[in-house]
């Protein structure tokens, strides 16, 4: 496609695609498969006038290589900076665009938030248009008559939650425009049932334009899935070449990826992810399984429904709209106070009445509602906080995990890919008895690729690099919870797993040969056992070192208020006590089984402590939910990514920093919110007892309060050029 640059900045680049205008769906292809681009912070797509602003990481440390791209639009050169190569990515996807590659367009959303936008558009210059249609074409006697029939759904709300005693803002509103029909004052009705309608359209627009942001940052994102062949063996394939019917099978600690049917076998299912349960319900033949909800025992062959990936997202949308975890503690405290406020508003609007026997001035009263800054525009700034978090690579499952960050005082670390690197890898294979090294970890990747976790993707990915082959026949395979795995092949029972599963739990035999592999092993590797029949076949090494930001961020957590950090690892106490001392943490416990982690956390918080608790694997899961807050890695396990709260890049420990410094400003922002809406209603209320004020123009204050609080919230809480810093 042909594009001309009309503006380049430092950290942008305006583009005029040279075409009239771009379709709701070209645009929508634009967007989201140039924000895939490395390098590549916004995008901004007018698609009325087909044109493109790009804006590029601005953070040094963030910025890529050029190397290996060309110099076509003579902005690369020779030693480029990586905001250099970055443009000329997106300069090269705009030139060879094909927006009906099937490809392209699954990057797309099921649901666009640009079509939503076109609605709500929509809406308000159809009420627009009908309004100054009435007041120009229509003679008097069928304005009046439009007046009566478009207040009445007003009046018929306010009469219904006045006989349910839900004292609700639509009470005053049908109040105000009973009053002004009555006193024949059809104008001021009519103008009051406009700009409430208009009020109700933008404060639904911002409500769903949150919802559906957050959504889509809360899709399912999985790749792969093991379909059930004819043969009857699974095979691991892409997403995309599974269709409905299929039969894919789903492994214990594993997310299901497609809604569908259970085909064959048994399994605990938790749906927390969708429906809030705590508690995993039992799956078997012929029941429905949903897309999102991970396998906490057993495992399913599951034959597909839904492929397309939209049940998920609406499953998604209902979940935030009906769960209470959406809602902060702070907006349902201000709740409470502001429906206090409710009966109030209407008794002064009475006693206004009697006073002056001015029926305006009462309408006007009426025209004040404090609870609106609260139900709309707090709902908005929690969302908000999520989609900011979503845009940071953090994905927060419930304003109310945001709020507990702020209060938080204890965060217990898992150490294996948390506190040390997220991509471990396999630094040595060495095999026993004349057996070769590779077919070793070939089996062992084949076991380890069911039930991935970070020592286990190492596993797998040593075995690709290698161009190993690791699909051979076995039996199912068994994972014990923080030991190992259990499968029978041709040559008998294979065990992979911790030193404590192999040979304590299962006896295997230790030989002096066996004894001097694992003293081979470099001090600083954690080492993975495979033993066949009983004996020692494998040791696998493998490297696991502490992330380099480690101890700073440990320091900056202190400084920030969390004052007790603890380290619980399976590991020996030696290396676990290496691990702590280099992290800087006081306190920490080895050798521990999941149900440690989680017996204290529970302690901590029946002491008064508010708990976050940091893994990625299916052993952290216990203590994941026990916590206040529950964070995973989101390279880590399906288990623990589903039951967490909070998920961030196993790459990024500096998002913790980057969640307490969104917490402390969501805080602000709710509270402040909650000033400036009942400062700004209580205003228009003295006006209008004091007569200052119309009904009409009340009204129209009222909601342009409301709108800009929602706008203002919408906004993000921490600008792009502020770095995420704890004071020291």
């Amino acid at each position: 496609m042909e594009y001309r640059i009309l503006h380049k900045a430092d950290h942008e680049i305006h583009l005029d695609l040279k075409k009239r205008r771009l379709t709701n769906e070209e645009a929508d292809v634009l967007y989201y498969n140039l924000l895939d681009i490395p390098g590549v912070n916004t995008v901004s797509v007018y698609y009325r006038t087909a044109q493109v602003i790009v804006r590029f990481n601005k953070h040094p440390d963030r910025k890529l290589s050029s190397q290996g791209f060309d110099d076509d639009h003579a902005l690369v050169s020779a030693g480029a900076d990586g905001e250099a190569a970055a443009v000329a990515r997106v300069l090269r996807f705009i030139s060879n665009v094909d927006f009906t590659d099937p490809v392209l367009k699954d990057n797309v959303p099921q649901i666009s938030g640009r079509a939503t936008n076109e609605e709500y558009k929509e809406k308000i210059g159809k009420a627009i248009m009908a309004r100054f249609a009435k007041r120009i074409f229509l003679p008097a006697p069928l304005r009046v008559a439009f007046a009566i029939k478009d207040g009445f759904p007003y009046i018929k709300a306010s009469i219904k939650d006045l006989a349910d005693r839900n004292f609700s803002a639509e009470i005053v509103h049908g109040s105000a425009i009973l009053a002004s029909l009555l006193t024949g004052d059809f104008g001021t009705a009519e103008s009051i049932t406009f700009l409430t309608n208009i009020g109700d359209i933008m404060e639904e627009w911002t409500y769903k334009k949150s919802v559906d942001d957050l959504a889509r940052s809360l899709a399912l994102n999985v790749s792969n899935a093991w379909k059930v062949t004819e043969s009857g063996k699974p095979e691991l394939v892409n997403l995309s070449q599974i269709k409905e019917g299929d039969l894919i099978q789903v492994y214990m600690g594993n997310v299901i990826p497609l809604d569908g049917e259970v085909w064959a076998g048994e399994a605990m299912v938790n749906q927390s992810a969708l429906t809030g349960e705590s508690v995993a319900v039992h799956k078997d033949k012929g029941l429905t399984v949903y897309a999102g909800t991970v396998i906490d025992e057993g495992d399913l062959i599951i034959k597909v429904k839904e492929t397309s990936g939209k049940t998920r997202y609406d499953n998604i949308v209902k979940f935030i709209e009906q769960s209470e975890s959406m809602t902060a503690v702070t907006q349902s405290q201000a709740k409470e106070l502001v429906s206090k406020l409710i009966p109030y508003t209407f008794g002064t609007a009475a006693v206004t009445l009697l006073l002056t026997r001015n029926v305006t001035k009462a309408a006007s009263v009426l025209m004040v509602d404090f609870s609106c800054a609260i139900e709309v525009a707090m709902p908005i700034a929690v969302l908000s906080a999520m989609r900011e978090s979503g845009a940071h690579h953090i994905t927060v499952k419930g304003g109310r995990y945001l709020e507990m960050i702020s209060e938080a005082d204890t965060i217990v670390f898992d150490k294996t890919g948390t506190l040390t690197k997220s991509i471990p890898t396999v630094e040595q294979v060495l095999a026993v008895e004349g057996r070769d090294a590779d077919e070793m970890l070939a089996l062992a990747a084949d076991l380890e690729s069911h039930f991935p976790h970070s020592l286990a993707n190492a596993v797998v990915e040593a075995a690709k690099k290698k161009g190993l082959s690791y699909g051979k026949p076995h039996s199912k395979p068994e994972y014990i919870v923080a030991h190992g795995i259990v499968t029978n092949t041709k040559e008998g029972r294979v065990l992979i797993g911790s030193y404590h599963f192999v040979f304590e739990d299962e006896g295997v035999e230790l030989t002096d040969e066996g004894r001097a592999l694992m003293e081979k092993m470099p001090v600083e590797c954690s080492q993975l056992y495979v033993a066949i029949n009983g004996k020692l076949a494998a040791v696998i090494g493998i490297d696991d070192p502490i992330k380099t930001e480690t101890a700073e961020i440990i320091r900056r957590l202190k400084n920030a208020g969390i004052k007790n950090i603890v380290m619980m690892t399976g590991d020996s106490e030696r290396t676990a006590k290496a691990i702590a001392e280099r992290a800087g943490i006081d306190k920490f416990y080895s050798e521990v089984l999941p149900e440690d982690k989680a017996k204290y956390v529970e302690e901590q918080k029946n002491e008064g402590h508010r708990v976050i608790m940091i893994g990625d694997g299916i052993n952290d899961s216990p203590a994941l939910s026990a916590a206040d807050i529950g964070i995973a890695m989101k390279e880590g396990a399906d288990i623990a990514r589903e039951i967490s709260d909070i998920t961030i890049p196993g790459s990024e420990l500096e998002q913790l920093i980057a969640l307490k410094e969104l917490s402390n400003k969501l805080m602000l922002r709710m509270k402040s919110t909650g000033v400036l809406g009942i400062g700004f209603n209580a205003a228009i209320l003295i006006a209008g007892i004091l007569g200052r004020v119309t009904p009409g123009t009340a009204a129209l204050l009222h909601n342009t309060s409301t709108i800009g609080l929602c706008l203002r919230n919408m906004q993000n809480m921490v600008p792009d050029e502020e770095e995420y810093l704890i004071a020291e």
